[in-house]
């Protein structure tokens, strides 16, 4: 038995069978589908999401577990006697990390990490946590905040229409990139998202464009692990893009993942992203 339990909000978009390896602990987030309100995680899938949006022209909503959720999760965790390292969606992007150091300060022995990211970029944050082998709850709370500064993750949309759907973009910007076929990177970057390069053309074309520019600095990114997190609906598509990837970073393992609720409802179909690790300096 680990001395630390591993905790994590459901959209660090990690597959089942590496939450089992870890014995990883998820406690999920919000999903509203109409009139129904839904754990997201494991049970709602992309299609479930999409769905809804091609029945309903609307978006689900999506939302934080709440102080309360936090609280209850984090007192049954620690009665197992261990402490318990939380790994938060961003504070820049959700609520998540807030709600939950408002539970852990009436929890004792709860550990909260704002890991800066989300899907991939948290994954990989935990796998750290996981392999290095440090028990000590504060020393390895302090590796983490200096590792994640190292995550690099970015994705590229095909429309912006779910944006505009969700508020994130006016309507007058989502008609303009349509018409000019512009498909934006989004960058995450000091724990916040913002519109990198606009790629412009057809969508196959303008992902290549984007994985070659990102991959220009791959000497300075560890390529033992890459990890992917998309919403392609093209199962072929994206079986080519994975070895490209491959190919491209001759990387030993590759994790891919279909992005959990908040990328899928926000960003929509045909979003394909990656996450690395930068070499230490």
């Amino acid at each position: 038995m680990k001395s630390i339990i591993l905790s994590a909000d459901s959209t660090m978009d990690m597959p089942a069978d590496l939450i089992r390896e870890l014995d990883l602990r998820v406690i999920p987030s919000y999903v509203t589908m109409g009139d129904q309100t839904l754990p997201d995680w494991p049970d709602v899938t992309q299609e479930d999401l999409l769905g809804f949006v091609r029945r309903t022209g609307k978006l689900a909503q999506t939302s934080a577990a709440n102080p309360d959720d936090y609280e209850n999760w984090f007192r049954a965790l620690t009665a197992e006697g261990r402490p318990v390292i939380h790994f938060a969606k961003s504070s820049g992007i959700s609520s998540c990390y807030q709600n939950a150091c408002v539970a852990a300060q009436g929890v004792e022995n709860v550990w909260v990490l704002d890991t800066k990211n989300l899907a991939g970029g948290s994954a990989l944050i935990i796998l750290e946590a996981a392999r290095c082998g440090i028990e000590d709850p504060a020393a390895l709370m302090a590796h983490l905040e200096a590792y994640r500064e190292r995550i690099e993750g970015s994705f590229i949309i095909e429309t912006l229409e779910f944006l505009r759907k969700g508020g994130r973009c006016s309507t007058l910007a989502a008609l303009g990139a349509n018409i000019l076929r512009l498909r934006p990177e989004i960058v995450i970057e000091d724990g916040a998202m913002h519109v990198g390069k606009k790629y412009r053309g057809p969508y196959r074309k303008c992902v290549y464009d984007y994985l070659n520019d990102r991959l220009q600095r791959l000497p300075e990114l560890e390529t033992d692990l890459v990890y992917v997190n998309h919403t392609i609906q093209d199962p072929a598509f994206l079986e080519e893009l994975k070895t490209y990837v491959r190919e491209k970073t001759g990387c030993r393992q590759m994790i891919e993942f279909p992005a959990s609720a908040a990328i899928s409802t926000h960003c929509g179909p045909n979003t394909f992203g990656f996450f690395f690790v930068r070499k230490e300096k």
